[in-house]
């Protein structure tokens, strides 16, 4: 029987070690220098419009949040799940009547604050703060 002598084992041990230490250094295949640019599909850059519109809920007789603040070019988008006819009129903003599901789309191109209510149910308020 062949027996290992000590100084075997930590011959393969300092190499296991090395090979470890090189492969951990050696980086993981990501380059300061960038890529080309990849070219949006129409679909990719549908999506990222959709993520650019800030969303309004008009639920229960509110609109949700009843106060936000959006930068000059962005899109709010209000859209309606009561049952009730609601709108959302002022400041500029003339939505027409609003049935459950129907949604108002509006870009603020600058900037200012705009209040508005539902003509409907003047009781339901809302702002728009738009900053440069």
């Amino acid at each position: 029987m062949k027996r290992n002598k000590p100084g075997n084992k930590l011959g393969i041990f300092l190499i296991v070690l090395i090979v470890l230490i090189t492969g951990g250094c050696a980086g993981n295949g990501d380059s300061e220098v960038p890529g080309p640019a990849k070219e949006n599909t129409e679909e990719e850059s549908e999506m990222e419009a959709e993520t650019d519109i800030i969303e309004v809920e008009i639920r229960d007789f509110k609109y949700i949040p009843e106060v936000l603040t959006v930068s000059v070019g962005q899109t709010v988008r209000w859209t309606n799940y009561d049952k009730a006819i609601h709108n959302v009129v002022g400041s500029g903003l003339d939505s027409q009547d609003m049935r459950e599901g129907d949604n108002f789309t509006f870009i603020f191109e600058k900037a200012g604050t705009f209040d508005y209510i539902c003509t409907y149910h003047p009781w339901m308020e809302g702002t728009v703060i738009v900053i440069e």
